[in-house]
């Protein structure tokens, strides 16, 4: 089982680091095709896969259910491919932008990637520490990628950066292909379709309810967290931050700390979850909503905290929220709510991208921040009040596992 778990957070980060590296050179790609188009424009092209993405989720998550969560996995891995090889291959604007269509359209590794590994591992706690490793071999590509393909485009075209990166994901694909089938795979789709038929008053209605409160506070967090990326260079600079190194530093402080901590939290959650299930993820949030707070202190060792206290915000949401919807998931419909849970994070950071830019046009640049600590505290204060009244449907399982 830890052979596959690893040989599925590979293909992850193999798959990520295309996908999370290359928007990042977005103002790069766009004169090679004599796109005369101004930075709010560029700012649409960097959200449109993510938006696209959140489109396509509920689909692929039936997909996933009916016709099997490894199917599934290699054609997000097989869109990602596409997407990126016809951007490699644009001569103009229209070709790169249904290249980014596809990429977001057809992609979707995460959520496949999750779902995948809900149908081989049965144990609830197992689950939610594999799911914190997928965010985590994110965070990782999110620090390697822009780093690694900063240098080599110093010497190519970007556009070919694009055909290159489409080795990476079908590299992905070569790996899966060795993992084993799922059950929905393995029994076809004929009789997956009958099972949930047979199972659908049963299991359908009450499965996702009890999950509504997880895709809330996913979107929730997503929104506080990527709120208070685009901007955060400028923002910093207000505090006389001007060297570049040092801002880039500070702005991957977090994820560092997500690397460094996420693989032990599971320790520390078991612990502190013995009163209450959703104990770390009450603590994520009011961590997320101090560290936000404390940006605005206008003092750099103050800022070097509330980074550091940002990252174990996040590593305490992820937890916390992996854990809550591993010990409540329906297995024969994994592919549909991982879906719908990875479609509300990229629905939360798609608002958050328009809010932020939108803030940003009147110069408000700690607006952003202060938005992010009052929607942080807004849902520690709800998800504490609905538990006391019963609403939020927690098993205890989290923790006795």
């Amino acid at each position: 089982m830890t052979k596959l778990i690893y040989c599925v957070l590979l293909c992850h980060f193999i798959a990520a680091f295309a996908a999370l590296g290359m928007p990042l050179f977005l103002p790069m790609v766009l004169p090679t095709l004599g796109a005369h188009i101004d930075s709010d424009w560029a700012g649409v092209l960097f959200i449109l896969p993510t938006f696209c993405t959140a489109l396509a989720a509920r689909f692929w998550g039936q997909f996933a259910d009916r016709y099997g969560r490894r199917r599934s996995l290699l054609r997000a891995q097989l869109g990602l491919a596409a997407g990126f090889a016809l951007c490699g291959l644009a001569d103009n604007l229209t070709i790169f932008v249904f290249g980014l269509i596809v990429q977001g359209t057809f992609g979707g590794t995460m959520a496949a990637s999750n779902s995948y590994l809900s149908s081989q591992i049965k144990d609830a706690k197992t689950l939610g520490n594999s799911l914190n490793k997928t965010q985590l071999s994110a965070r990782l590509a999110l620090i390697i990628a822009p780093i690694g393909l900063g240098w080599g485009l110093s010497d190519t075209n970007p556009l070919n950066a694009y055909l290159w990166l489409s080795v990476l994901p079908l590299l992905a694909m070569a790996i899966t292909l060795t993992l084993p089938t799922d059950k929905t795979e393995k029994s076809g789709a004929l009789d997956e379709i009958e099972s949930q038929t047979a199972n659908k008053t049963k299991h359908t209605k009450p499965s996702l309810r009890s999950l509504y409160w997880v895709f809330s506070a996913q979107f929730c967090f997503a929104f506080a967290m990527v709120v208070t990326f685009p901007y955060f260079s400028p923002f910093v600079q207000q505090y006389g931050v001007t060297n570049q190194a040092w801002i880039g530093f500070l702005y991957a402080l977090p994820h560092g700390v997500y690397l460094l901590f996420a693989g032990k939290v599971h320790l520390f959650s078991e612990k502190i979850n013995r009163h209450h299930p959703l104990n770390t993820l009450w603590l994520g949030f009011g961590l997320l909503s101090l560290s936000t707070l404390l940006h605005l202190m206008p003092y750099q060792a103050v800022l070097i905290i509330a980074r550091i206290l940002f990252g174990i915000g996040m590593v305490c949401c992820y937890q916390g929220l992996h854990q809550a919807l591993a010990s409540q998931i329906n297995r024969q419909q994994s592919g549909k709510i991982f879906s719908r849970f990875d479609a509300m994070s990229k629905w939360g950071g798609v608002v958050a991208g328009l809010s932020a830019s939108f803030i940003s046009s009147w110069g408000w640049l700690e607006v952003p921040f202060l938005l992010s600590t009052l929607v942080s505290a807004s849902t520690a204060i709800a998800m504490i009040i609905l538990s006391k009244f019963g609403r939020l449907h927690v098993k205890q399982s989290i923790i006795s596992h």
